[in-house]
Protein backbone atom coordinates (compact mmCIF):
# COMPACT_ATOMS: atom_id res chain seq x y z
CA UNK A 1 0.00 0.00 0.00
CA UNK A 2 1.18 3.50 -0.79
CA UNK A 3 1.52 6.24 1.77
CA UNK A 4 -0.64 9.29 1.22
CA UNK A 5 1.52 12.37 1.28
CA UNK A 6 0.32 15.69 2.56
CA UNK A 7 -1.44 17.64 -0.18
CA UNK A 8 1.22 20.34 -0.78
CA UNK A 9 4.00 17.71 -1.03
CA UNK A 10 1.82 15.57 -3.27
CA UNK A 11 1.25 18.50 -5.63
CA UNK A 12 4.97 19.20 -5.82
CA UNK A 13 5.57 15.60 -6.88
CA UNK A 14 2.93 15.90 -9.59
CA UNK A 15 4.57 18.98 -11.05
CA UNK A 16 7.82 17.09 -11.59
CA UNK A 17 6.77 15.20 -14.76
CA UNK A 18 9.55 13.17 -16.28
CA UNK A 19 10.46 13.47 -19.96
CA UNK A 20 11.07 10.26 -21.89
CA UNK A 21 12.20 9.91 -25.51
CA UNK A 22 12.04 12.49 -28.25
CA UNK A 23 8.54 13.71 -27.32
CA UNK A 24 7.96 12.30 -23.85
CA UNK A 25 4.68 12.80 -22.00
CA UNK A 26 4.09 13.89 -18.42
CA UNK A 27 4.30 10.90 -16.09
CA UNK A 28 1.18 11.66 -14.04
CA UNK A 29 -2.18 10.86 -15.64
CA UNK A 30 -4.94 12.33 -13.48
CA UNK A 31 -8.41 10.86 -13.29
CA UNK A 32 -9.75 14.09 -14.78
CA UNK A 33 -7.41 13.75 -17.78
CA UNK A 34 -8.93 10.48 -19.00
CA UNK A 35 -11.11 10.99 -22.07
CA UNK A 36 -14.47 9.13 -22.00
CA UNK A 37 -14.93 6.47 -24.65
CA UNK A 38 -17.76 8.45 -26.28
CA UNK A 39 -15.43 11.30 -27.18
CA UNK A 40 -12.09 9.53 -27.49
CA UNK A 41 -10.84 9.81 -31.08
CA UNK A 42 -9.74 6.22 -31.41
CA UNK A 43 -8.27 5.31 -34.76
CA UNK A 44 -7.42 8.85 -35.89
CA UNK A 45 -4.19 10.76 -35.47
CA UNK A 46 -3.17 10.78 -31.85
CA UNK A 47 -4.60 13.30 -29.40
CA UNK A 48 -1.76 12.64 -26.92
CA UNK A 49 -4.33 11.68 -24.31
CA UNK A 50 -5.42 8.56 -22.47
CA UNK A 51 -8.94 7.46 -23.33
CA UNK A 52 -11.35 4.66 -22.53
CA UNK A 53 -11.60 1.96 -25.21
CA UNK A 54 -13.51 -1.28 -25.66
CA UNK A 55 -15.92 -0.87 -22.75
CA UNK A 56 -18.35 -3.72 -23.33
CA UNK A 57 -20.91 -5.58 -21.19
CA UNK A 58 -20.55 -3.21 -18.28
CA UNK A 59 -16.76 -3.20 -18.25
CA UNK A 60 -15.17 -0.16 -16.62
CA UNK A 61 -11.70 1.39 -16.76
CA UNK A 62 -11.25 4.39 -14.49
CA UNK A 63 -8.60 6.01 -12.33
CA UNK A 64 -9.46 5.70 -8.64
CA UNK A 65 -7.83 5.63 -5.19
CA UNK A 66 -9.05 2.07 -4.55
CA UNK A 67 -5.66 0.44 -5.22
CA UNK A 68 -2.95 3.04 -4.62
CA UNK A 69 0.49 2.31 -5.96
CA UNK A 70 3.12 4.97 -6.68
CA UNK A 71 1.11 7.60 -4.84
CA UNK A 72 -2.65 7.68 -4.29
CA UNK A 73 -4.20 5.99 -7.33
CA UNK A 74 -4.15 3.51 -10.20
CA UNK A 75 -6.26 2.41 -13.18
CA UNK A 76 -9.09 0.24 -11.83
CA UNK A 77 -10.58 -2.42 -14.15
CA UNK A 78 -14.00 -3.98 -13.55
CA UNK A 79 -15.42 -6.94 -15.51
CA UNK A 80 -18.84 -7.85 -14.05
CA UNK A 81 -19.59 -10.74 -16.47
CA UNK A 82 -17.60 -13.11 -18.68
CA UNK A 83 -18.15 -11.03 -21.85
CA UNK A 84 -17.02 -7.75 -20.24
CA UNK A 85 -14.00 -5.83 -21.53
CA UNK A 86 -12.38 -2.57 -20.52
CA UNK A 87 -9.21 -0.67 -21.29
CA UNK A 88 -7.39 2.65 -21.42
CA UNK A 89 -5.34 3.53 -24.50
CA UNK A 90 -2.80 6.16 -25.50
CA UNK A 91 -1.64 6.99 -29.00
CA UNK A 92 0.72 9.91 -29.54
CA UNK A 93 0.53 12.33 -32.44
CA UNK A 94 3.90 10.99 -33.54
CA UNK A 95 4.04 7.16 -33.34
CA UNK A 96 6.46 5.56 -30.92
CA UNK A 97 8.53 4.21 -33.79
CA UNK A 98 9.22 0.83 -35.37
CA UNK A 99 8.69 -2.28 -33.26
CA UNK A 100 12.36 -3.19 -33.63
CA UNK A 101 13.34 0.21 -32.21
CA UNK A 102 11.43 0.08 -28.91
CA UNK A 103 13.80 0.25 -25.95
CA UNK A 104 11.37 -0.24 -23.04
CA UNK A 105 7.88 -1.70 -22.54
CA UNK A 106 6.60 -2.39 -19.02
CA UNK A 107 3.69 -1.98 -16.59
CA UNK A 108 2.54 -2.95 -13.11
CA UNK A 109 -0.59 -4.94 -12.37
CA UNK A 110 -2.71 -6.17 -9.48
CA UNK A 111 -5.64 -8.58 -9.10
CA UNK A 112 -8.17 -7.84 -6.39
CA UNK A 113 -10.87 -10.42 -7.14
CA UNK A 114 -11.30 -13.09 -9.85
CA UNK A 115 -13.00 -16.42 -10.38
CA UNK A 116 -10.44 -17.52 -12.98
CA UNK A 117 -7.07 -18.78 -11.76
CA UNK A 118 -4.15 -16.53 -12.74
CA UNK A 119 -6.25 -14.13 -14.78
CA UNK A 120 -4.64 -10.69 -14.70
CA UNK A 121 -4.65 -7.34 -16.52
CA UNK A 122 -2.87 -7.24 -19.87
CA UNK A 123 -0.88 -4.79 -22.00
CA UNK A 124 -1.41 -4.39 -25.76
CA UNK A 125 0.73 -2.73 -28.44
CA UNK A 126 -1.00 -1.75 -31.68
CA UNK A 127 1.00 -2.02 -34.93
CA UNK A 128 0.22 -0.74 -38.40
CA UNK A 129 1.74 -1.57 -41.75
CA UNK A 130 3.24 0.74 -44.36
CA UNK A 131 -0.24 1.50 -45.66
CA UNK A 132 -1.27 2.79 -42.21
CA UNK A 133 -3.56 -0.16 -41.44
CA UNK A 134 -3.79 -1.70 -37.99
CA UNK A 135 -3.06 -5.37 -38.73
CA UNK A 136 -1.11 -6.67 -35.70
CA UNK A 137 -1.56 -6.46 -31.91
CA UNK A 138 1.06 -7.79 -29.51
CA UNK A 139 -0.46 -8.78 -26.15
CA UNK A 140 1.32 -9.43 -22.86
CA UNK A 141 -0.80 -11.71 -20.68
CA UNK A 142 0.92 -12.58 -17.36
CA UNK A 143 -0.14 -16.26 -17.20
CA UNK A 144 0.84 -16.91 -20.84
CA UNK A 145 4.15 -15.21 -20.06
CA UNK A 146 4.63 -17.74 -17.25
CA UNK A 147 3.78 -15.43 -14.34
CA UNK A 148 1.46 -17.47 -12.15
CA UNK A 149 0.56 -18.01 -8.53
CA UNK A 150 0.59 -14.31 -7.64
CA UNK A 151 -1.60 -13.59 -4.62
CA UNK A 152 -4.44 -11.09 -4.55
CA UNK A 153 -3.79 -7.39 -3.94
CA UNK A 154 -0.09 -7.67 -4.78
CA UNK A 155 1.47 -5.24 -7.22
CA UNK A 156 3.63 -7.04 -9.78
CA UNK A 157 6.06 -5.49 -12.25
CA UNK A 158 6.03 -6.87 -15.81
CA UNK A 159 8.97 -6.20 -18.14
CA UNK A 160 7.24 -6.86 -21.43
CA UNK A 161 10.40 -6.28 -23.48
CA UNK A 162 12.01 -9.36 -21.92
CA UNK A 163 8.82 -11.40 -21.63
CA UNK A 164 6.59 -13.55 -23.82
CA UNK A 165 3.77 -12.00 -25.86
CA UNK A 166 1.28 -13.22 -28.45
CA UNK A 167 -0.23 -11.72 -31.61
CA UNK A 168 -3.92 -11.03 -31.15
CA UNK A 169 -5.25 -10.05 -34.59
CA UNK A 170 -6.98 -12.72 -36.67
CA UNK A 171 -5.91 -13.71 -40.15
CA UNK A 172 -9.04 -12.01 -41.51
CA UNK A 173 -7.76 -8.78 -39.97
CA UNK A 174 -4.36 -9.25 -41.58
CA UNK A 175 -2.72 -10.72 -38.51
CA UNK A 176 0.38 -12.89 -38.77
CA UNK A 177 0.56 -16.01 -36.61
CA UNK A 178 -2.65 -15.39 -34.58
CA UNK A 179 -2.37 -16.48 -30.93
CA UNK A 180 1.23 -17.59 -31.37
CA UNK A 181 3.16 -16.85 -28.16
CA UNK A 182 6.89 -16.18 -28.25
CA UNK A 183 9.47 -13.77 -26.77
CA UNK A 184 8.93 -10.10 -27.52
CA UNK A 185 12.45 -9.92 -28.94
CA UNK A 186 11.51 -12.61 -31.47
CA UNK A 187 8.76 -10.38 -32.84
CA UNK A 188 11.22 -7.47 -32.97
CA UNK A 189 13.59 -9.60 -35.05
CA UNK A 190 10.89 -11.02 -37.34
CA UNK A 191 11.09 -9.12 -40.67
CA UNK A 192 7.30 -9.24 -40.95
CA UNK A 193 6.97 -7.26 -37.72
CA UNK A 194 10.26 -5.42 -37.27
CA UNK A 195 9.47 -2.39 -39.44
CA UNK A 196 5.82 -2.09 -38.42
CA UNK A 197 5.01 1.17 -36.62
CA UNK A 198 3.83 1.02 -33.00
CA UNK A 199 1.11 3.69 -32.90
CA UNK A 200 -0.73 2.96 -29.62
CA UNK A 201 -0.59 1.19 -26.26
CA UNK A 202 -3.50 -0.09 -24.16
CA UNK A 203 -3.77 -1.42 -20.64
CA UNK A 204 -6.88 -3.44 -19.88
CA UNK A 205 -8.61 -6.73 -19.22
CA UNK A 206 -11.36 -8.83 -20.74
CA UNK A 207 -13.20 -12.07 -21.32
CA UNK A 208 -13.45 -15.17 -19.21
CA UNK A 209 -14.03 -13.85 -15.70
CA UNK A 210 -17.21 -12.99 -13.88
CA UNK A 211 -16.62 -10.42 -11.16
CA UNK A 212 -13.01 -9.65 -12.02
CA UNK A 213 -11.52 -6.54 -10.40
CA UNK A 214 -7.91 -5.53 -11.00
CA UNK A 215 -5.67 -2.55 -11.53
CA UNK A 216 -2.83 -1.26 -13.72
CA UNK A 217 -0.23 1.44 -13.09
CA UNK A 218 3.02 2.86 -14.46
CA UNK A 219 2.69 1.91 -18.14
CA UNK A 220 5.95 2.67 -19.95
CA UNK A 221 6.66 2.57 -23.68
CA UNK A 222 9.87 4.10 -25.04
CA UNK A 223 10.53 4.57 -28.72
CA UNK A 224 12.83 6.72 -30.84
CA UNK A 225 10.05 9.13 -31.83
CA UNK A 226 7.77 9.22 -28.79
CA UNK A 227 7.54 7.79 -25.30
CA UNK A 228 4.98 7.61 -22.53
CA UNK A 229 5.19 6.95 -18.80
CA UNK A 230 1.74 6.80 -17.22
CA UNK A 231 1.43 6.95 -13.45
CA UNK A 232 -2.33 6.98 -12.86
CA UNK A 233 -3.28 9.20 -9.96
CA UNK A 234 -6.29 10.99 -8.53
CA UNK A 235 -4.98 14.54 -8.73
CA UNK A 236 -7.34 17.02 -7.06
CA UNK A 237 -8.04 20.41 -8.62
CA UNK A 238 -6.30 23.35 -6.97
CA UNK A 239 -8.57 25.75 -5.07
CA UNK A 240 -7.84 29.48 -4.74
CA UNK A 241 -9.81 32.41 -3.29
CA UNK A 242 -10.02 36.09 -4.18
CA UNK A 243 -12.27 38.94 -3.01
CA UNK A 244 -13.20 41.67 -5.50
CA UNK A 245 -12.82 44.42 -2.87
CA UNK A 246 -9.99 44.33 -0.37
CA UNK A 247 -11.00 47.53 1.49
CA UNK A 248 -14.44 48.46 2.90
CA UNK A 249 -15.83 51.12 5.24
CA UNK A 250 -18.19 50.53 8.14
CA UNK A 251 -21.11 52.13 6.30
CA UNK A 252 -24.31 50.75 4.83
CA UNK A 253 -23.98 48.88 1.53
CA UNK A 254 -20.27 48.08 1.86
CA UNK A 255 -19.76 44.55 0.49
CA UNK A 256 -17.16 42.38 -1.20
CA UNK A 257 -17.68 39.16 -3.15
CA UNK A 258 -15.22 36.39 -2.34
CA UNK A 259 -14.91 33.65 -4.97
CA UNK A 260 -13.32 30.22 -4.65
CA UNK A 261 -12.07 28.93 -8.02
CA UNK A 262 -10.94 25.41 -8.91
CA UNK A 263 -8.26 24.80 -11.51
CA UNK A 264 -10.72 22.50 -13.29
CA UNK A 265 -14.42 21.67 -12.87
CA UNK A 266 -15.38 19.32 -10.08
CA UNK A 267 -16.86 16.03 -11.34
CA UNK A 268 -19.30 15.90 -8.41
CA UNK A 269 -21.13 18.26 -6.05
CA UNK A 270 -18.66 19.74 -3.60
CA UNK A 271 -18.98 21.53 -0.27
CA UNK A 272 -16.10 23.92 0.50
CA UNK A 273 -15.81 25.20 4.07
CA UNK A 274 -14.46 28.70 4.67
CA UNK A 275 -12.73 29.95 7.81
CA UNK A 276 -13.28 33.68 8.39
CA UNK A 277 -11.30 35.27 11.24
CA UNK A 278 -11.49 38.79 12.65
CA UNK A 279 -13.83 40.92 14.79
CA UNK A 280 -17.21 39.22 14.32
CA UNK A 281 -19.01 42.43 15.23
CA UNK A 282 -17.63 44.22 12.18
CA UNK A 283 -18.89 41.93 9.39
CA UNK A 284 -21.40 39.28 8.35
CA UNK A 285 -21.46 36.62 5.60
CA UNK A 286 -18.96 34.07 4.20
CA UNK A 287 -19.56 31.83 7.19
CA UNK A 288 -21.49 28.92 5.65
CA UNK A 289 -19.86 26.32 3.36
CA UNK A 290 -19.82 27.12 -0.34
CA UNK A 291 -21.80 24.64 -2.39
CA UNK A 292 -20.34 23.93 -5.82
CA UNK A 293 -22.42 21.96 -8.32
CA UNK A 294 -21.03 19.06 -10.34
CA UNK A 295 -19.31 20.43 -13.45
CA UNK A 296 -18.76 23.86 -11.88
CA UNK A 297 -15.39 25.40 -11.12
CA UNK A 298 -16.28 28.37 -8.90
CA UNK A 299 -18.60 29.47 -6.09
CA UNK A 300 -18.95 32.81 -4.27
CA UNK A 301 -20.12 34.36 -1.02
CA UNK A 302 -20.72 38.00 -0.03
CA UNK A 303 -19.03 39.56 2.99
CA UNK A 304 -20.79 42.68 4.34
CA UNK A 305 -19.26 45.30 6.61
CA UNK A 306 -21.39 46.14 9.66
CA UNK A 307 -22.63 49.72 9.37
CA UNK A 308 -22.17 51.82 12.51
CA UNK A 309 -21.63 55.39 13.67
CA UNK A 310 -19.23 54.59 16.45
CA UNK A 311 -16.45 57.12 16.43
CA UNK A 312 -12.95 55.93 17.11
CA UNK A 313 -13.67 52.20 16.71
CA UNK A 314 -10.67 51.92 14.39
CA UNK A 315 -10.03 49.58 11.46
CA UNK A 316 -9.99 45.79 11.41
CA UNK A 317 -8.57 43.21 8.98
CA UNK A 318 -10.53 40.05 8.23
CA UNK A 319 -9.12 36.86 6.69
CA UNK A 320 -11.24 34.52 4.57
CA UNK A 321 -9.46 31.17 4.10
CA UNK A 322 -10.27 27.86 2.41
CA UNK A 323 -10.39 24.98 4.88
CA UNK A 324 -8.81 21.60 4.17
CA UNK A 325 -10.96 19.26 2.04
CA UNK A 326 -13.00 16.39 3.45
CA UNK A 327 -11.45 14.01 0.90
CA UNK A 328 -8.00 14.32 -0.70
CA UNK A 329 -9.50 14.05 -4.18
CA UNK A 330 -11.93 16.95 -3.61
CA UNK A 331 -9.39 19.74 -4.00
CA UNK A 332 -5.98 20.88 -2.84
CA UNK A 333 -4.90 24.24 -1.46
CA UNK A 334 -1.68 26.11 -2.14
CA UNK A 335 -0.64 28.42 0.73
CA UNK A 336 -0.07 31.43 -1.54
CA UNK A 337 -3.69 31.44 -2.76
CA UNK A 338 -5.53 29.85 0.14
CA UNK A 339 -6.77 33.05 1.82
CA UNK A 340 -7.81 36.63 1.13
CA UNK A 341 -7.71 39.69 3.40
CA UNK A 342 -10.37 42.39 3.65
CA UNK A 343 -9.82 45.60 5.63
CA UNK A 344 -12.81 47.39 7.15
CA UNK A 345 -12.04 51.02 8.00
CA UNK A 346 -13.79 53.37 10.40
CA UNK A 347 -15.41 56.26 8.46
CA UNK A 348 -16.93 58.11 11.44
CA UNK A 349 -13.82 59.99 12.54
CA UNK A 350 -12.16 59.91 15.90
CA UNK A 351 -14.09 60.68 19.05
CA UNK A 352 -13.49 64.25 20.41
CA UNK A 353 -10.95 64.38 23.19
CA UNK A 354 -12.41 65.45 26.60
CA UNK A 355 -11.53 69.10 27.68
CA UNK A 356 -8.53 69.48 29.92
CA UNK A 357 -9.50 69.93 33.66
CA UNK A 358 -9.03 73.49 35.18
CA UNK A 359 -6.98 73.49 38.36
CA UNK A 360 -7.27 76.50 40.79
CA UNK A 361 -4.26 78.82 40.74
CA UNK A 362 -2.73 79.39 44.13
CA UNK A 363 -2.57 83.07 45.31
CA UNK A 364 0.62 84.02 47.09
CA UNK A 365 0.05 84.83 50.84
CA UNK A 366 2.03 86.62 53.58
CA UNK A 367 2.86 85.42 57.00
CA UNK A 368 1.40 87.17 60.04
CA UNK A 369 4.66 88.97 60.80
CA UNK A 370 5.08 90.20 57.28
CA UNK A 371 1.49 91.38 57.24
CA UNK A 372 1.99 93.37 60.49
CA UNK A 373 5.15 94.95 59.10
CA UNK A 374 3.29 95.91 55.92
CA UNK A 375 0.53 97.54 57.98
CA UNK A 376 3.11 99.53 60.01
CA UNK A 377 4.81 100.75 56.87
CA UNK A 378 1.49 101.85 55.44
CA UNK A 379 0.65 103.70 58.66
CA UNK A 380 3.94 105.59 58.67
CA UNK A 381 3.43 106.51 55.05
CA UNK A 382 -0.05 107.80 55.89
CA UNK A 383 1.25 109.92 58.74
CA UNK A 384 3.99 111.45 56.65
CA UNK A 385 1.54 112.19 53.93
CA UNK A 386 -0.90 113.77 56.41
CA UNK A 387 1.80 115.98 57.97
CA UNK A 388 2.94 117.23 54.62
CA UNK A 389 -0.63 117.93 53.69
CA UNK A 390 -1.17 119.99 56.89
CA UNK A 391 1.95 122.07 56.34
CA UNK A 392 0.87 122.77 52.79
CA UNK A 393 -2.50 124.07 54.02
CA UNK A 394 -0.87 126.29 56.72
CA UNK A 395 1.38 127.92 54.12
CA UNK A 396 -1.54 128.56 51.96
CA UNK A 397 -3.43 130.39 54.79
CA UNK A 398 -0.45 132.61 55.56
CA UNK A 399 -0.09 133.62 51.98
CA UNK A 400 -3.73 134.49 51.87
CA UNK A 401 -3.33 137.03 54.74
Amino acid sequence: MKVLFRIPLFLCVLVLASLLGASARASVVAAADVVPEATFQWGSSGPDQWGQVGLTSGGLAQVTTDFPNSSNGSLRLDLPITTSKAGLAFYPGTPFGKLSELSAVSFEWLVHTTDVVDQAPVLRLYLRNAAGQHTQTLVYTPDIAGVRGIGLDQWTHANVLTGIVWQGRSAAQGGFDPNLARPFTAFQADPRFADMVVFAVEGGAGNGSSGFVGAIDNIVVEGPQASVSANFEVVPPVASIQCDQSALQDSAGQTTTCTVTLSRPTPYALSLRLITTGDTGRYSGCAEPLEMAAGASSASCVLTATANTTQGDGSVTLTVAIAAPNQVQDYSVLPAASSAEVRIANDDGEAAAPPASLSPVAVPSLSHGALALLCAVLAVCACVAGRRNGQWRLSAVRRAR
